[in-house]
Order: structure tokens, then sequence, then C-alpha cells
């Protein structure tokens, strides 16, 4: 007799898709691995040091942060200055110690897998190592914290562990729309633009949702002269200037329109 298929069930498999099921899995053991991997980044790397200095403060905290989106992680330390007296030798004497409050701040926004969030958390740790333990406070990514990157990167690169000084991630944004005229793309993790209200920020033409893609006809207006010069003249003139910036790349559509014009008039 054939096994029924419920609609629920229907439903489960239609919805659920290895990504899906990939990202609840990763979302159900993040924080044993962050915790797991800082615990082998402080015996390998710096010999213990950075769990001795936490330990009156309960560790280097892994804290999972909503709202930073543009960047992976940030490292947060600050160093508590306890004084207290104490006799010796019949005199009272003051005795400074320290307390050491640290954490490690992961956007859950950016970090989706676990190759990521172990190349992140390398990387926030060998600033603390750089906080900690060589006292640098005004030059994040110096030689000090090269040296600590060049020691994770030996230790751990077989795990694929490469530290850098910086996190050069491609966030997965949930919502993109993209000038229709020069082709300017506007990332956000909400749909947060009203293609009613807003305009290209570099042309001014109109905008169109291209992630996810609506299943509706674009509602885009028709271009103006200069819109359709800027959509005809941008790959050309971004072929021409590989390495130049979107601004720049605008700039010199807007001298060639100007050009154009005046030798029209």
């Amino acid at each position: 007799m054939p096994r029924k298929v419920t609609d629920t069930q229907s439903s489960v498999s239609k919805t659920s898709s290895p990504k899906k099921q990939y990202k609840k899995s990763f979302d159900a053991k993040k924080d044993q691995l962050a915790t797991d991997f800082l615990q082998q980044l402080d015996s390998r790397i710096t010999d213990g040091k950075i769990g001795e200095l936490t330990e009156s403060t309960g560790g280097v905290k892994i804290v999972w942060s909503k709202t930073l989106k543009t960047t992976a992680g940030r490292a947060s330390w600050k160093r508590e200055t306890v004084s207290s007296k104490q006799i010796k030798d019949g005199v009272s004497v003051e005795v400074k110690q320290y307390r050491h409050h640290s954490s490690i701040e992961l956007a859950e926004k950016v970090i989706d897998d676990e190759q990521r969030l172990f190349n992140v958390i390398a990387h926030e740790f060998c600033h603390l190592a750089n906080f900690m333990i060589n006292g640098i406070k005004d030059n994040p990514h110096g030689k000090e914290f090269k040296v600590w990157a060049a020691k994770c990167s030996k230790l751990f690169g077989s795990q694929g562990i490469k530290v850098t000084t910086k996190h050069t991630y491609e966030i997965d944004f949930k919502y993109v729309w993209t000038c229709t005229a020069c082709g300017c793309e506007y990332k956000r993790h909400s749909k947060s633009i009203d293609l009613k209200r807003h305009r290209c920020g570099s042309c001014k033409a109109a905008l169109e949702q291209t992630k996810p893609a609506p299943r509706q006809a674009s509602t885009a207006g028709k271009l103006s002269d200069y819109q359709l010069f800027v959509k005809e003249q941008m790959k050309i003139v971004r072929n021409e200037n590989p390495d130049s910036q979107q601004k720049d790349v605008m700039k010199m559509i807007a001298d060639k329109w100007a050009k154009a014009k005046t030798s029209t008039d």
C-alpha cells in the first residue's frame, strides 16, 4: 500500500532546501564551535595567557550581534585597575591588580558557515593578543598584529585559516536593487527601499529590485535623455577605466555628456 504524504509533509519537503538545512544546523552548533575554537587558539597561539588574564572576569565572551552588518567581527578589550591595601612587614601598602574584560562580537548577518566563523574568530583573537599581551592600542593592524596573524595561519592553515588585515567576505544581502541606468547596486538586509520614492544616488534614475527577482513586471519609469546616455556609456567608461570608483566613473560620463551637449547646441 503506498504511503500517504500529508499536506504538511509535502510543504516541508518543498521549502526545506539544502542551504536552509545547513543554516539551521550551523545555527544550532555555532556557539559551541566558537567556544571550542577560541580555546584552541588560546592554548596554541598564546600558551593560555589570554585565558589567564581574563579568568577573573569570566573569560573572553562570544557575543552574536544582529546590528553588525558591514563587518564580520569586532574585538573589544578594557583593563580595569583594582587597588587594595595589604600589610607587608607591618606596613600598609597599596597593591594594584588588573582585571581584563574582553569580548569578540560576531555578525549574525555575515557569518553563515563554519569556515567563515573560524577565520573571523582567529582574526579577532589576534587583536586581543595584540591588545592584552603586546599592549598595542593605537595601531590595530601593525607589525605586531601581523606576527600573531602569521602564527595563526601557520598553525591552523590546514583547517583553512588565513588571517589577513581585513575580513574579505562577500556579504549575502537578502535584497538588492539595481539602477536601471548606471547599474549601481543597493544592498540591504531588509526591504527598506521604496521604488516609488527612492532613486539612484549617482544618476537619479529609477531602481528595480533584482534580488529576489520580483514576480510582477518592473514599474521603473521612463529614462531621461541623460539617464539613457549614462546607461549607454557606463559599460564603455568602465572598460576604459577598470580601477576607477563609481563616483569617478559617473564624473567621466557627466563630462562626456557636457561635451556632447555643447557640440550639439
